[in-house]
């Protein structure tokens, strides 16, 4: 009796002992079929992760700047990243095979949030950047002409601008950046270094002391240095208070520094292009024509005239399209025509290069890296005006040492107007150079 009942005891223990491995198995069944489905489901949600991420990653610092719907997406992907992580860490008590899923997607996970939030930081970076700039989009290669005049900045909005610079990987892109932030800091410590110069000798508007001539040109320098044209006003304006009292005791000091040179864009034709090339042989000024290679194709005897004439010619793209919008193959198509054609009209290939609406990026410096950027400091604005009236009032409202003139040879208004604008310039004691001759 007492062995039957010990058996009943062994078989009753072994039959619970089953019951628990069973409910065991099935719980681990089906926390492993829960967690699979889960992880399922989160796999998923990383492809839209990761293609958000792919997409991010393929923006430029300028769409970073103008397009607020990327910053929303940003931040979208980095919550769904973190969402993620959290769901996938929940998941306990299962079997080695899913542990292991959980361990492979988790590590995908954890690369997302790195690298979200190091897009994060480039969006941060770019648009501080546009911020201090004062120019939307923010662009490397213009940044220095657009700086604005507030453009000072904190220490402690530097420091934290070139953290979040620092710490992004390196890439194009990163390069750009820790390019703009040197521009912020060289600029910045040129203006506290200006400002205090000026204090020596302004205070309040009026002048406490005459500088020497030395110094007043080591001042002009600085100030001719500045890229931006606001902050230049700015400080031209105390130099002018200070220029007047400088020229009593030496009249001959701003000589030196009144050089001008002309530029033409757009052309050539046979009308108003043959009138400038006539206006310019009468004073025997020599300028820069900047020219697009579908008008060369149409007159190559004017090329040729003015190449004869001893004028210098640039290069402004074949048919002027904007260079930042095209991939590389095609700036190199719309520089590369052009030149082969003028050398093979002139026998010289131009080395100055400028871009339609004075807009350009890295991608146009790549490709012609043995080619100058040939901007402009004085834009007359003859192509919106068509008046010569006005188009010699903006020269003497932006005339300054060291101006080069923008204007198209192919508009007759442009043609009418220079003339006036020579005999203005003659006036003022200026010196007519190439644009190769000013360009830094």
């Amino acid at each position: 009796m007492i062995k039957e009942k010990r058996k009943q005891f062994i078989l009753i223990f072994l039959l619970l002992i089953l019951i628990v491995e069973v409910v065991f198995l099935v719980r681990r069944m089906t926390l492993d079929k829960k967690a699979s489905q889960t992880l399922s489901s989160v796999t998923s949600e990383k492809k839209v992760i990761d293609q958000s991420i792919q997409e991010l990653s393929q923006q430029n610092l300028e769409n970073f700047v103008i397009n607020q719907d990327l910053l929303k997406t940003a931040n979208q992907t980095k919550d769904s990243v973190h969402q993620s992580i959290k769901t996938v860490d929940d998941i306990s008590n299962i079997s080695g095979k899913v542990k292991n899923q959980k361990k492979q997607l988790m590590l995908g996970l954890n690369k997302d949030a790195e690298t979200i939030d190091a897009i994060q930081k480039k969006i941060k970076a770019s648009q501080q950047m546009s911020t201090i700039f004062g120019t939307k989009p923010f662009n490397k290669n213009s940044l220095v002409k657009d700086l604005a005049i507030s453009q000072s900045i904190t220490q402690s909005m530097k420091d934290e601008l070139d953290s979040n610079v620092t710490s992004l990987p390196k890439d194009e892109q990163k390069a750009s950046l820790e390019a703009g932030l040197k521009q912020i800091t060289e600029q910045h410590n040129a203006l506290v270094s200006l400002d205090k110069e000026m204090k020596t000798y302004i205070q309040d508007k009026k002048i406490k002391t005459v500088p020497t001539s030395d110094q007043y040109k080591k001042l002009n320098k600085e100030v001719s240095g500045l890229k931006n044209d606001k902050l230049r006003q700015v400080y031209a304006s105390q130099l002018s208070v200070l220029q007047k009292e400088v020229i009593k005791n030496d009249p001959t000091i701003l000589n030196d520094d009144k050089k001008v040179a002309l530029t033409f864009d757009d052309g050539p034709n046979n009308t108003s292009s043959i009138q400038i090339l006539n206006t310019l042989k009468k004073y025997n000024i020599k300028a820069t024509f900047f020219m697009l290679g579908t008008m060369v194709d149409n007159y190559p005897d004017v090329v040729k005239k003015i190449h004869e004439a001893g004028h210098d010619i640039g290069n402004h793209t074949y048919d002027h399209k904007d260079l930042t919008k095209l991939d590389e193959a095609s700036i190199k198509q719309e520089i590369e025509s052009t030149n082969q054609r003028i050398e093979k009209i002139t026998g010289e290939r131009p080395t100055l290069l400028r871009p339609p609406y004075g807009a350009y990026n890295e991608r146009v410096t790549k490709v012609e890296p043995n080619m100058t950027i040939a901007l402009w400091n004085i834009d007359t604005l003859d192509w919106k005006t068509h008046n010569a009236t006005a188009i010699l009032g903006e020269v003497k409202k932006e005339l300054q040492p060291h101006s080069i003139v923008l204007m198209h040879d192919i508009h007759q208004d442009s043609a009418d107007s220079l003339e006036n604008v020579i005999k203005f310039l003659k006036s003022q004691d200026y010196t007519f150079v190439l644009a190769k001759d000013l360009i830094n």
